[in-house]
């Protein structure tokens, strides 16, 4: 079990933002299920106890992209937006009509919790589409990554 937490403390650290670490945690929930899956873990741990792990840390993820500031989380959607090599105006048209960021969601939250992600992440993307060029948003990658807050909170599990 100890191997599996390195693992995924070394996944959580190798993202470029807590967004981008929501975006991939959020990818191993299985959409039918609601099961957490990571095949390359299998041997280290139980299905059961890569499910309660990959739970807590995306549930802690989330956590995180939730304190983030207004003009933090423009930038974190801008820098997964361009690691994705795709148009910035138009993905963020096409988040704001179908919602994929839904299903960052983790299982469990409440409904207060939801509705003010949901409601931080359509702001965000409204000022990519509306003001892509305002000075805020303006701060070169490399401060922008090292002004993100510190993760080594989302890493201690009890034992």
């Amino acid at each position: 079990m100890r191997s599996l937490k390195h693992y995924i403390a070394q996944a959580v650290h190798s993202a470029d933002t807590p967004f981008a670490a929501l975006v991939f945690f959020g990818s191993l929930r299985d959409a039918y299920s609601g099961r957490y899956l990571h095949e390359g873990w299998g041997q280290m741990a139980s299905a059961e106890e890569i499910h309660s792990v990959l739970r807590e840390t995306h549930q802690s993820l989330f956590n995180s992209v939730l304190r983030l500031s207004l003009i933090d989380l423009s930038k974190q959607l801008r820098m997964h937006f361009e690691s994705l090599n795709q148009p910035e105006r138009e993905t963020s048209v096409w988040w704001l009509e179908a919602e994929p960021f839904r299903d960052l969601i983790p299982q469990g939250s409440s409904v207060v919790l939801r509705e003010l992600f949901v409601s931080k992440v359509k702001t965000a993307l409204e000022v990519l589409c509306h003001s892509p060029g305002w000075s805020e948003l303006a701060v070169a990658r490399a401060a922008s990554l090292q002004r993100q807050p510190d993760r080594s909170p989302l890493l201690q599990w009890p034992n």
